[in-house]
């Protein structure tokens, strides 16, 4: 059985290997997961079951049954290689909407790599917080995140368990950019990614990394990039038989040729994002799917768009919500429904500022602006200028920790905390720590 583990582990990095190894990892679905190996041989199908889009509720089972309420992590701390399955195990989790389970394995998890772990677990266990957070709308934290993990991994060695983490990394990194408006960050972060790992085995991981260039391709106005992007993940994707709906080279594809007014495929496209995302049947998923097909069909898109916004309601993902508020809220305006155009219009802006989507906050405040309305929460100019990794050094140090306890968390040395409160204070019209608490609310 140890065998059988490490295999698919090793497995579980190619992509060559992929249906080989979801075909062995069939035979372990009955596995009670009281042992390390068989939790492996899970948290693996869990995986599985993400990419080949099984019932979420299935594969949430699987993952739970892997992970143990917190033994599997236990067992396999001090190991970087059999820490993959409980990160993959924690990413199917969470994909199916299982945020609170993941919340709470994740705050153990940190609590103990902190006190124990190396720059390799302590990035392996940041890889699930960043897809959790980002999951919840929390664009910040995940831009912290993400750097502290890139640097946290800046000197190892390019195995395939730190390419994906860098992948990851790299691919929410650019996401949280993308949320604030930077599209040379996120361009950025991506060409960095791509120079530093040209002669390095090919993850699964690296596959996603079209699908933020295919959106940075979409905000630098060129569709056509954008869609050479998309079907290049599509492409990949469908030659080992994996095709979630979550991280879709549809959605980016569906924008692209819109715009290129191939209307058709764009809607064709938009109907098989919804089937799949059905299939797997999270409200994440289908609410946002629901929300990408309006813009396929405008013949039924405030339908759609209202569907979107009453699923999106039961989901935890607060910035699927507000990109779906902020569609409705414009959708009802250019209807001529202004008033009704208002409400979602002021929840979308409230989510975007609390979300961090400066991006997306624009949008909702020029609609508004465009019924004679403004968004009724103002933003702190001072708190905004924090960088990501500003605001997580400021976070850590309102909780009362010393600057040597915040850069053993965060892996940097003392001094580097001490130049970044430096920074803070300056940016926040504040003189200590004293003050810091008031100026981040």
């Amino acid at each position: 059985m140890h065998l059988e583990a490490r295999l698919a582990v090793i497995r579980s990095f190619l992509p060559e290997r992929r249906q080989e190894a979801s075909a062995h990892l069939r035979g372990y679905a009955d596995l009670p997961g009281v042992t390390p190996d068989e939790r492996t041989l899970l948290g693996l199908l869990a995986q599985t079951g993400r990419y080949e889009v099984w019932p979420a509720e299935e594969v949430a089972a699987t993952a739970r049954r892997a992970l143990a309420g917190g033994a599997y992590f236990e067992d396999c701390t001090g190991s970087a290689e059999a820490l993959v399955a409980w990160v993959v195990a924690l990413v199917a989790l969470i994909s199916a909407d299982g945020v609170e389970d993941a919340r709470q394995e994740i705050d153990r998890a940190k609590k103990r790599v902190h006190r124990h772990g190396s720059p390799v677990e302590f990035a392996m266990v940041c890889n699930p917080a960043i897809f959790l957070h980002w999951q919840l709308g929390d664009v910040a934290f995940v831009e912290a995140e993400a750097e502290g993990v890139l640097a946290a991994l800046s000197q190892e060695d390019p195995v395939a368990h730190v390419i994906a983490s860098r992948a990851t990394a790299t691919h929410f990194g650019a996401y949280g950019a993308l949320e604030r408006g930077d599209v040379d960050g996120a361009a950025g972060l991506l060409d960095r990614f791509a120079a530093e790992h040209s002669d390095v085995p090919s993850v699964i991981p690296t596959i996603w990394l079209h699908e933020p260039r295919a959106a940075v391709a979409l905000a630098r106005g060129n569709p056509d990039l954008a869609r050479a992007e998309a079907f290049a993940q599509r492409d990949r994707l469908h030659a080992v038989g994996v095709d979630p709906p979550t991280i879709s080279w549809r959605a980016p594809a569906v924008r692209a040729l819109l715009l290129l007014g191939e209307h058709r495929e764009a809607r064709a496209l938009a109907d098989e994002l919804l089937a799949v995302a059905r299939k797997w049947n999270t409200p994440t998923e289908v609410g946002a799917a629901l929300r990408v097909l309006a813009h396929a069909d405008p013949d039924n898109r405030l339908d759609l768009l209202t569907e979107s916004t009453t699923v999106l309601d039961r989901s935890p993902a607060r910035l699927h919500l507000a990109r779906a508020l902020v569609d409705l809220g414009e959708a009802l305006r250019v209807a001529g429904r202004r008033t009704e155009a208002r409400d979602p219009l002021h929840r979308a802006a409230d989510l975007a500022t609390d979300c961090g989507s400066t991006a997306l906050r624009t949008r909702a405040a020029a609609a508004l602006e465009a019924l004679g309305d403004r968004p009724r929460k103002p933003v702190s100019a001072g708190v905004e200028a924090l960088t990501a990794s500003e605001r997580r050094v400021a976070d850590l140090a309102v909780t009362g920790r010393a600057n040597r306890e915040i850069a053993q968390e965060l892996f940097v040395t003392p001094k580097t905390v001490e130049n970044h409160l430096g920074r803070i204070y300056t940016k926040l019209g504040i003189n200590g720590r004293r003050e810091l608490a008031r100026a981040l609310t």
